[in-house]
């Protein structure tokens, strides 16, 4: 998301100051935008302080970092399925999923469910995969 070139003070100045009478083209020709912008921005803070607008702001860079790491995350972990289940037997599976529940208390469904494995073929008895 490109930064603004303008402040939070800037945009509830210019709020302000149509609200006090000043007409919106002369306000976008001091700041030097368009009348678009102007109006984006009057519906997005109008009736906000600047302390308020500042906040909309931070909290919007946040979320939109958030959803940039979530995203890099969801890729390493499709990332980490396929090569478990490329190279990995299902006996490794399944003491994958033992070590996951004892070293770091995970409990079946959600080691399973990270190893791609049913819980149903975890539980099922070894003495058939030797078969």
């Amino acid at each position: 998301m490109r930064k603004s070139r303008y402040t939070a003070e800037q945009i509830s100045k210019a709020i302000k100051d149509s609200e006090d009478g000043i007409k919106v083209k002369q306000i976008c020709e001091n700041l030097g935008i368009s009348e678009a912008t102007f109006y984006s921005w009057k519906k997005k803070y109008a009736g906000l302080n600047t302390a308020q607008g500042r906040r909309i702001k931070e909290l919007e860079e946040s979320l939109h970092s958030l959803s940039r790491e979530l995203q890099l995350i969801s890729s390493d972990k499709q990332l980490l399925q396929s090569i478990v289940n490329e190279f990995f037997t299902t006996g490794d599976k399944r003491k994958a999923v033992a070590f996951l529940q004892n070293t770091h208390s995970v409990g079946t469904r959600r080691s399973c469910r990270l190893l791609n494995i049913s819980r149903s073929v975890y539980h099922y008895p070894l003495s058939c995969d030797n078969q």
